[in-house]
């Protein structure tokens, strides 16, 4: 059996597998590893569709003489993806309630939505909710969908252009504790959640320019793996989070002033292209 992939012939022995399924299963997992994904399958020059995938996925490879594959970066298939379900969206705030249920069933159904729920779980889960009338409302998810959709398409740009962002962010965590200490409640609490929603940002762009090739797997910051750096802000924001909520504004001040916000300029500065 020849195999191509992206029209290029490939050089793989192939030893265990039995079926087509099996030939696939072992290249989806060797792309994953690359960034990339299988989007395109033509078994003897008969393109596989969604509707007749079962079938070949049980033929015995004795029976394929060519098995040509098409693939997309894991970027091309999250902003496919999301456009189909910023499209969706579109037609769920037009439609009539009786309707809902009707879309979502089609939502559920399309490639895009088993991408997300698989990949992008956060935004599958927010589309589930957004069909069945709770959570963001669609045009309040087609907002955030537009945020993703940048970083997707040019995350150097999204990066760049939250530099201001992150040293403002920087300045209200050193300003926590006596934002605390005033009775400044709401801005306090608006400092915390910004904090989460700006971390979770830099992680996906970095995460997304990784992929492009632009990081070595080793990157440390500050001598420290970058896996372990980042996991330290889920440590120190949760008990950040709990020192909030006790009210212990020593501790607060410490967390945020000499833990925090020094960290988010250092990944930001690390990462930042």
């Amino acid at each position: 059996m020849n195999i191509t992939i992206d029209g290029k012939l490939a050089d793989i022995t192939l030893e265990q597998e039995k079926t087509i399924g099996d030939v696939l299963s072992a290249l989806e997992n060797w792309l994953r590893g690359s960034g990339y994904r299988l989007s395109g399958i033509r078994v003897n020059g008969e393109t596989v569709g969604e509707a007749t995938l079962d079938h070949f996925f049980n033929r015995d490879i004795s029976t394929v003489q060519t098995l040509d594959l098409q693939t997309s970066s894991w970027a091309e298939h999250a902003i496919q993806s999301i456009v189909s379900l910023y499209g969706m969206l579109e037609r769920l705030e037009k439609s009539a309630y009786t309707e809902r249920e009707a879309l979502r069933a089609e939502w559920t159904a399309l490639p895009g939505a088993r991408f997300l729920r698989a990949e992008l779980p956060e935004l599958g889960a927010m589309a589930e909710q957004s069909f069945a009338g709770e959570g963001a409302a669609p045009g309040e998810l087609r907002s955030i969908l537009e945020e993703r959709l940048r970083e997707l398409e040019n995350p150097r740009g999204e990066l760049a252009a939250s530099e201001s962002l992150i040293e403002a962010l920087a300045g209200r965590l050193e300003e926590l504790p006596l934002d605390i200490q005033t009775g400044k409640d709401r801005r306090a609490a608006e400092t915390m959640s910004l904090f989460s929603t700006i971390a979770e940002k830099l992680v996906r762009l970095f995460n997304l320019l990784k992929i492009e090739g632009l990081f070595p797997e080793n990157i440390t910051i500050e001598g420290v793996p970058v896996v372990d750096y980042i996991g330290k802000f889920d440590s120190i924001l949760k008990d950040l989070i709990r020192a909030y909520e006790e009210r212990d504004t020593v501790l607060v001040g410490d967390l945020a002033e000499y833990e925090l916000a020094p960290r988010l300029l250092q990944f930001y500065t690390a990462i930042k292209v």
